[in-house]
């Protein structure tokens, strides 16, 4: 939930005198961020010239534009006087003069005369009350509710500003909300027994409360809670849980989607039109967004705006898919609940249909192979970070051989960043990869599963065992040391998020990958793996279950139940995997045995 102690201001842009464009929200950064924000003040477009409307945009700028500072800055000190909320000034207003003037008649009205006439001449004098107040705001006389905002204003301690925007919107929904008030009491009390408000500005306000969640039952303190139960699913007996990297994957998707419903909303508030916004947002919104210099300082519908108008290219239809199957399971796990028994699912409906691509993993033909393994990074480049370009360079760090281990053993790119020395080792003479998953140890495979991985001929015949010895003796004998030491992991604890990001971008800078197609080509380090599998199916002869054993795939048979060792042999898997010659890739300019 936004912070209730930044303060902020609705206003308009002017220029000699006059007032220019949609509203504007302006927040003013608390002293203690002012060094790290690097400003004072943060201005945010509300994208409309209604004023109603902005101020019901306020509390998810206000959110977005504070996900980005420190928490622990945005908190009062523990003991600073408790403050009233200004968020939304109508809503307050409503407070103070539909709710409170309610009460107060009320308790009044229990102090009147039992006498008939006496009860109904009071009834009419309310009636006169009203139609004195409704001419006076038709008539834009605001006196009377000026005097009753300064006095809830010097009262409660709120920070509208007399001149503001804020203050003239305080005052104009005082007084409708005074006028229902009024008009409520006096239907209620000449027989219409279930009166309700009819005013815009309360009816407005206690449907954004009534929307509110209560504490602990937040969008993101939901997800938290499946996350939590997903994680601990996670390889036990057959469940279908996630990982923690994909729940902290999933978390993103929330937190954007949570930012642009309101963080505080209730998730059975939530209807098909505010995911359906959310979709059709995001689609407008270009790959990666967030991190485009003209785009990641604005909130989602800001960004969208200015992306349609300068014609950014489009987040894929897929990319979307994935968005909703992030939020829909939620709401699934949600409706098994007592609390949210029989709860619709928004997202049921709103997913594109025909939208995935058959082949979005291709292997890379023999063409693409000849012209990786002849670029720059393997006959030699420029420079660091210019390994496309041609030059007199020479490297044979983990850009050099984590593409060529992944394409010799058809390992994951994460199962190869993170190996240690020890993991390539002999066995019956015969050398493999060890692609282990140790939780202690920190390594994981997509499996939860360890396997062995033979090195092809061709990896020992480009140099990869003298690689090996080489970092045995950088190590001192450690066998125990990260093979590629240079390689620590990402944000999101993953050694293989460098290397992943770097081989895309190179495969795109030697024009193997174009990075044009919408929701991308599926080329990158997993195309290495889909190639070995039709290498293995066409030169080896295998079979599907036997390529499978091979990349480490789960092979469910009753057989596969008993006893405790994994299918095949290193010698078996040596055999296979040397039988694939890959005929036709050019490899002589890489080999070091002569």
């Amino acid at each position: 939930m936004a912070s209730q102690s930044v303060g902020y201001q609705v206003t308009k842009r002017r220029k000699k005198g006059q007032e220019l464009g949609p509203w504007q929200l302006r927040v003013f950064v608390p002293k203690a961020l002012q060094a790290s924000v690097g400003k004072a003040e943060v201005w945010r477009s509300l994208q409309t010239p209604d004023r109603r409307l902005a101020e019901r945009r306020v509390h998810s700028k206000l959110t977005e534009i504070e996900s980005g500072w420190p928490t622990s800055a945005l908190d009062p000190p523990s003991d600073a006087p408790a403050r009233s909320p200004n968020m939304d000034p109508a809503s307050v207003a409503v407070r103070v003069a539909f709710d409170g003037m309610l009460e107060a008649m009320e308790t009044r009205r229990r102090e009147w005369p039992s006498d008939d006439d006496e009860y109904a001449a009071r009834l009419t004098k309310r009636e006169a009350d009203l139609r004195r107040m409704t001419r006076r705001l038709q008539d834009g006389d605001l006196t009377q509710w000026e005097i009753a905002a300064d006095n809830a204003i010097e009262r409660r301690g709120l920070e509208f500003v007399k001149g503001s925007a804020e203050y003239a919107v305080f005052v104009r929904a005082i007084a409708e909300a005074s006028i229902d008030a009024v008009g409520l009491f006096n239907r209620k009390h000449s027989g219409e027994l279930d009166a309700a408000p009819r005013s815009a500005t309360v009816l407005d306000a206690k449907a954004k409360e009534a929307e509110k969640a209560k504490p602990g039952e937040t969008i993101l303190d939901l997800f938290e809670a499946w996350g939590a139960e997903m994680i601990a699913k996670s390889g036990k007996n057959g469940q279908r849980g996630k990982r923690s990297d994909t729940v902290n994957q999933d978390r993103k998707v929330i937190l954007q989607f949570a930012t642009f419903v309101g963080r505080d909303r209730a998730v059975d508030s939530i209807t098909p039109l505010d995911v359906a916004e959310y979709r059709d947002t995001l689609r407008d919104l270009p790959p990666k967004w967030m991190s485009k210099r003209e785009l990641r300082d604005l909130d989602m519908r800001t960004a969208a705006t200015k992306a349609r108008a300068a014609v950014m290219p489009h987040t894929a239809f897929t990319t979307i898919n994935k968005h909703l199957s992030t939020i829909s399971p939620l709401y699934r796990w949600l409706r098994k609940k007592p609390r949210w028994a029989g709860m619709a699912n928004p997202v049921d409906g709103l997913f594109y249909d025909d939208v995935k691509g058959t082949n979005p993993r291709p292997p890379f033909t023999t063409d693409d192979l000849n012209t990786i393994l002849g670029s720059p990074l393997f006959t030699g480049f420029q420079a660091e970070g210019k390994e496309h370009l041609p030059g007199n360079e020479q490297t044979r760090d983990w850009c050099y051989w984590i593409p060529l281990v992944a394409m010799f053993t058809g390992a994951r790119i994460g199962e190869v960043a993170q190996l240690r020395i020890g993991d390539v080792r002999q066995e019956h003479g015969v050398w493999f990869v060890h692609i282990r998953h140790d939780k202690d140890a920190g390594l994981a495979t997509k499996s939860g599963q360890s396997r062995p991985a033979a090195v092809h001929a061709l990896l020992e015949a480009i140099g990869f065992l003298e690689f090996r010895a080489q970092q045995v003796e950088r190590a001192g004998g450690d066998l125990d040391a990260a093979l590629f030491p240079k390689l620590t992991p990402n944000a999101r604890g993953q050694i293989s998020g460098t290397p992943s990001r770097w081989w895309r971008d190179y495969l795109a800078a030697i024009g193997v990958k174009d990075p044009s197609v919408e929701g991308g080509d599926g080329f990158g380090s997993h195309s290495f793996r889909h190639t070995l599998a039709d290498r293995l199916r066409d030169e080896a002869e295998l079979l599907d279950t036997e390529i499978a054993v091979c990349l480490g795939h789960s092979i469910k048979s009753t057989t596969s139940g008993y006893g405790r060792l994994t299918q095949g042999t290193v010698r078996k898997f040596k055999g296979w995997m040397d039988a694939v010659t890959f005929e036709g890739v050019e490899l002589d300019h890489l080999r070091v045995d002569g």
